[in-house]
Parts: C-alpha cells; structure tokens; sequence
C-alpha cells in the first residue's frame, strides 16, 4: 500500500543540523513526468506541480536509509510544497547563492536537493514538487540583425508571447555528472496539462489528446518537453494520417494581418508535401500531429511535434519555402526529435538533415543543377574557414567541438558522398532503418555507420574515420593533362593530404562531354582514360561531388568573401546615407571588426580618395560612390559585370534604370584574390528594401526589384573551375 508524507517548505528551507552526514547520489532517473502549469501572461508568472516517478539506478537507495535527490531548477523559481509517494520527505534544500561558483552564467540554473528516508520499494518511489516564480528576458537583447535565431531567449512569459524551453530548467530536472552519464537516463514519458488563458493558445511538444483543450502526452520517450504560446489564431487540417495545424500572431491595432488565413493555407499545403516527399525516404512521420507556429521572437526551431518560425520567415511569402526552411525543421522531426542526439558523441542530426533537404530538396524536385549549387557553396565555406576552425564533424556539439558551418555545410557534403559510395538506394535504406531501429532512442555516429554498412554490405571504417573523426579535406588539384593514341593521362595531386577518395573528372569533346570516376587514395596519382577521338579539355570535378579546399581563385565570390578577413573598407558617397545603406555596412562590420586585430575604416569618395585607399582586402562600396573614377578603375581590373548609366546600370546590355531596382554584387579584388569587392546600389532609397535580408544571399550577384514585392530578378554566378584545354595535335 503507498504512502504519501508531505512537506510544507518556506522559500529557502536550512537543512537540518542531522542530516548534514547525508551522502547524495545523482544516481536516478525520472521516467515519468505528470507536469501541470498555471501561466499569467499579464504577470510573467509560472505556477506548477512536477509529479515525477523516481528509479534509482544503481541500487544505492536502500529501504531505511536517508537519501538526497539532486535537481536542477530555473533560479527564477522556487519549490513551496514537497509531497512523497512511497517515501517520507525529510527536507528540501535550495542551493544557497553565496555556494555558486565566481562567474558563473546568470541563466545557468541552481542545483536543489530533496531528502528522502523510509523508501518502501527501493526500486522507485514518486515525488510531487510544487514551484513558483516569474520567468522574464529582455527579448530585444538577443534579437540580431540579419539572423533567424534568437538563442538568447530560454523562458519568457509575456501577453505577447511564452517560451519554456528544457535547455532552461523551467522544472525539476535530475543533475547529473555530464562527464559519467547515460543519455537514456534522460530519457521519460510526460503528460502536461496548462490551465487555459482567455485569447492565449498554448502548445506542447508532445501529441494533444482528443477532446482535451490543454493537454498533452509524449508518443515515445522524449528527453525534455517545451511549452510555448501566445495570443494565435490557429488553422488546422487532416493530411492523410497527419493533422497539420498552422498558428499565427493574432491581429492587433498596430497590425491587421489581413495575409494570415493565406499564408496558412501555404504552410499547411508546404507541410503536406514535404510530408508525403520523404515519408518513402525516411520511414512513416513520427506523429500524428505536426504545428507549424509564428513565433514573437527569432526563431527557426524544431522540437518533437512541433517546429517554431520567427515574424521574419513566416511573412518572406515563397522564400519560406526555399529549401533549409520549412523542409529542414520538419525533417527534424526524424532527426533530432524521433530519433535523439547522443551528446557524448556529438550531433549528427544537422548534417544528415541538411543533406536531406538543403541539398536533396533540389534533387527531389529535378533541379540538379540547384543541388550542383549546394555542393559548390560547401566547397566554398570550406576554403574560408581558418585552419583553427576545421574541426572534425563529429566534434560538433561537444564543448570546444565544430561549429555550426561545419555541422551544415561539410555535414551535408560528408552525406552526399556516403551516398556516392554505397548508392542511394541504400542510403535511404539505412535511413529508414534508423527511424524504425532508434525512435525514442539515442544514436551516436557509430550507430550510423553501423545502419549504412548493414544497408550497403560495405566496411565504411576508412571513410567514417577521415570524415568524421578527424578535421581537415583535400586540396585536390588538376596539374597535368595529355592526350596520346586514343588515351588521356590525367595528374591529380590532393595536397599534404591522402584521402580515400572518389574523383570525377569530365573530358570534354566538341559535341559532348564523358564522366569518369577515379579512386585515389594517395596524394599524387595518374589515370589513363580511353577515348575514342580528340578531346577538346579535361575538368576536375565541374560538380563539386568531393568535399575540398579550393584555391583563392576558384572560390566564388559572394558578400562572404569581404568579410572574410581582418580589413574592411567602406567607401560611401558624400553627403547623408540612407538609413538602408547604413543597415548593410552595419551587417559586414558586425563581422569583420569585432575580430582581434581587425582594420575596419570607412572614406568618402571625394577627390581625396586615391587607389592605393583600396589596395588590399575586403572593400564595401556604398551607392554613388561605385561612380568614382578611382572606385571605377578597380572595378575595371575585378571583372565586374556592372556598367554605370544615367539613372541606373546595366549588365551585360541588360538595362536596370527603374526606380525600384538595386544591384549587390561582389567580385575578387584584383590585387588580393582571397578578399572581396562587394557593391550595393540602388536607384532609389525604396529600392533598398532587402537591406536587412543581404546576409541570406549567397550568390555573387543579385538585382533586386521592389515594385510591389520585393524579389530578386536576376541571379549570377562567377564560378571558376580546374580545366586543362588539351592541345591540339
């Protein structure tokens, strides 16, 4: 028969002078949750129970002894009511303030502990704890110009809008020793109720039950659950075996949002699509129900159920839906949400996730040569980043590990040439595998690699070792071609390095073209390619299908390459500046000049400005000023495209004299390849509307149209590539 003993506690209890001999264990886990909020969004005020049932792991509680409980908790809130099932609590004590370490963060949460003792089943006991506080950020703060993701904001609760992630502690959560744990150990079952709130919908990352306004329970074990809400309007429709709901900010006197039903209609429809495309890819959706919700802050956030959009991408109309978006938060609903992340073996589920759709999204549809795009942008990123930063992928997630572009960009290229290597039936084979062998589970990269050997029947240790557990790439370099008797001898050379690598090379002929692969595996190697007329050159992987370091000359330009390194000059036209050119310089200093050492300086293009002003490195050239003689003989020497005109300019005999068009366009400096001219003009201050947005770009020249919706309506390119013209005999 279970017992229940309860504990009224003031705000900080002092633990008794009997007890201070008590030994704590962290060795638990909480398998089941039972949560039920009380939220004042007027007040920024949580209220809530925490029913937990709590299984020793080691065998450690006995029966009669005394026993501590460590939880984490948001400092923010406070435990008033402790009541045991199956135990007796004895005391609850809050980790006082003057206990934390010198310089610890200011969100990071506080450690409580519980004193349990007459445990009748040593094998697991239940625990309610009733907390209180208010959950307040300045949400401003974290907010940053030309960024989706506000990362800043972890528990708010506002009139406009409530975010309680797990990342925050906002309930009790088990402390453990992060460097001897068992992720599976985070692992429960959660029910969550929230008490309603009049013109304030809220949502849980969990499936809401039939018929039950606020309540919600986890289709599989999950590692943590977020509540989130705010004053929506909500549409919902039956997909097949799924129930899409779209939430969006309600109407208010400053903004009538008279697009909201329309833009529903466009995220249902999206996420009924993506749905059906990579249900035969991955295996069945993991849930019956999946909302898409404008958030009230940055954000582009995927949790099990649900997927979190900031105002900025749910208002961008089609742009929403290039691929990364939409496509890429909803496929988290295999990876990173079924299927969970492993922490001590870093986060796979970016990379495969981005090669699902960053880069497969184009395939699905037939646009290879969007995908080709893709791979060429990875290449890119790559041949900027600084050697301290070329970590290996399977760092990413762990302190000091890779960063993001790594997980994205390498992560999604890494993908592409498993998939080249073992086919791609077998990919999505293994793929498939995953989502039915590890839903409601962890998995590491190990465990990848184990589902794509089992789907290839192929030892993938070589390939794994060199592009996951260690950093770095080729430099694969084209440096000899020769023709001779129906046969082309080719010289590759990969640098200091020897990848385990599948070359493509393309011979071109006068009509036509022929593809070949080679395997290299040492850093110099010669091909002999059977042909049977002259070929007119041979190119070294003209669709970038191996991830490699570029030289500076073949990396294309784009508003990346002037930020890349320590030296910024901005030239500007004299007189005021309109506020939107003021937004894009602000945009490339935020990134140059905050590195150590960097020079960032900004001239008037006057008659004092002289050449040697922009010799070298990266140079933002702002309006008129593209118009000085000085800044026109450097663009001459860079190979730009634009021409200048009364009242506007033109490309390639393309004339784009209209009030509303504007042109942001970066080429190579010509005396310092590595670094980049980039120009920003417009005809007309309304023009200029896609100031804030130049970041999202990653093409070497765009022109923008405003007339009505702003869009882009002409797109290039300034690819180069290692091409040997063959000689004729």
């Amino acid at each position: 028969m279970n017992t229940t003993t309860k504990l009224l506690l003031p705000a900080c209890s002092i633990l008794l002078p009997s007890l201070i001999g008590c030994v704590g264990t962290r060795d638990i886990r909480v398998t089941h949750y039972d949560l039920s909020l009380k939220i004042d969004p007027s007040q920024n005020h949580l209220t809530a129970e925490a029913e937990m049932r709590i299984v020793p792991l080691a065998g450690t509680f006995s029966p009669g002894g005394v026993h501590c409980v460590e939880f984490d908790l948001h400092r923010n809130l406070w435990v008033t009511d402790a009541v045991a099932t199956g135990a007796t609590v004895v005391d609850f004590e809050h980790e006082p303030w003057w206990r934390q370490p010198d310089g610890e963060e200011k969100g990071k949460p506080r450690i409580d502990r519980l004193y349990v003792k007459n445990i009748k089943d040593p094998k697991s006991f239940a625990v309610q704890l009733t907390f209180a506080g208010t959950l307040k950020q300045d949400i401003a703060a974290g907010e940053k110009s030309g960024q989706i993701h506000n990362f800043a904001v972890s528990s708010h609760i506002s009139p406009e809008g409530t975010y309680l992630s797990p990342s925050a502690a906002w309930y009790p959560t088990p402390h453990w020793d992060m460097d001897d744990y068992d992720p599976a150990w985070m692992l429960a079952h959660w029910t969550v109720h929230v008490a309603p709130v009049d013109d304030y919908e809220f949502i849980a990352t969990a499936l809401r039950g039939e018929g039950d306004q606020y309540r919600w329970r986890s289709p599989h074990p999950m590692t943590g659950v977020m509540v989130t809400g705010g004053p929506h309007e909500v549409w919902s429709d039956q997909r097949g075996d799924v129930r899409i709901n779209v939430h969006m900010q309600a109407p208010n006197d400053d903004n009538p949002r008279s697009d909201n039903e329309e833009i529903a209609q466009r995220y249902l429809d999206r996420a009924a699509l993506y749905i059906e495309r990579y249900e035969p890819l991955l295996g069945p959706f993991p849930y019956d129900q999946y909302t898409i919700i404008e958030n009230f802050f940055s954000s582009g956030f995927a949790f099990p159920t649900l997927t979190l959009f900031g105002p900025m991408v749910m208002h961008m109309g089609e742009n929403a839906f290039r691929h990364g978006y939409l496509d890429h938060e909803l496929v988290h609903s295999w990876w990173g949400c079924a299927v969970d992340v492993d922490p001590r073996d870093g986060n796979w589920c970016e990379s495969l996730t981005s090669y699902c759709t960053n880069h497969y999204g184009h395939i699905l549809e037939g646009d290879d040569a969007g995908a080709r795009k893709r791979r060429r942008d990875y290449s890119n990123f790559l041949s900027r980043l600084k050697p301290k930063q070329d970590k290996p992928l399977g760092t990413f997630g762990k302190p000091d590990g890779a960063g993001r572009g790594i997980a994205y960009s390498k992560g999604a290229a890494v993908f592409h040439m498993l998939a080249r290597q073992i086919g791609q039936d077998a990919f999505w084979q293994a793929c498939r595998s995953l989502t039915s062998d590890f839903t409601g589970r962890h998995a590491n990269w190990t465990d990848l690699q184990n589902a794509f050997e089992s789907a290839s029947g192929q030892n993938l240790d070589v390939f794994f070792e060199q592009w996951v557990r260690n950093g770095g790439a080729p430099a694969l370099r084209l440096t000899a071609a020769e023709y001779s008797n129906n046969n082309v001898r080719v010289e590759l050379n990969q640098g200091d390095t020897a990848f385990d690598l599948l070359v493509p090379l393309r011979i071109h002929f006068a009509d036509t073209h022929k593809d070949v692969d080679f395997h290299m595996t040492e850093s110099t190697a010669s091909f002999d390619v059977p042909v049977d007329t002259q070929p007119v050159a041979v190119e070294l992987d003209p669709d970038y299908h191996v991830f490699r370091k570029l030289d500076a000359s073949e990396i294309m330009p784009t508003s990346n390459t002037t930020k890349s390194g320590k030296r910024l000059t901005v030239i500007v036209p004299p007189g005021e500046l309109f506020d939107a050119y003021q937004t894009a310089i602000d945009g490339f200093e935020a990134v140059v000049c905050k590195r150590k050492n960097a020079e960032c300086r900004m001239l008037t293009a006057d008659d004092d400005l002289q050449a040697n002003d922009i010799g070298k490195g990266g140079v933002l050239i702002i309006g008129n000023a593209a118009r000085h003689p000085v800044v026109q003989e450097l663009l001459a020497r860079s190979e730009s495209p634009i021409r200048w005109q009364q009242g506007g300019f033109s490309i390639d005999g393309q004339v784009f004299d209209q009030p509303s068009q504007a042109v942001f366009a970066t080429v190579h400096h010509p005396d310092s390849p590595a670094d980049g001219i980039t120009i920003y003009t417009g005809n007309s201050e309304a023009s200029l509307a896609n100031a804030n947005l130049l970041s999202f770009y990653a093409n070497s020249l765009l022109v923008f149209e405003t007339e009505g919706r702003s869009e882009v309506v002409l797109r290039r390119d300034f690819e180069s590539s290692q091409r040997i013209d063959m000689l004729q005999p």
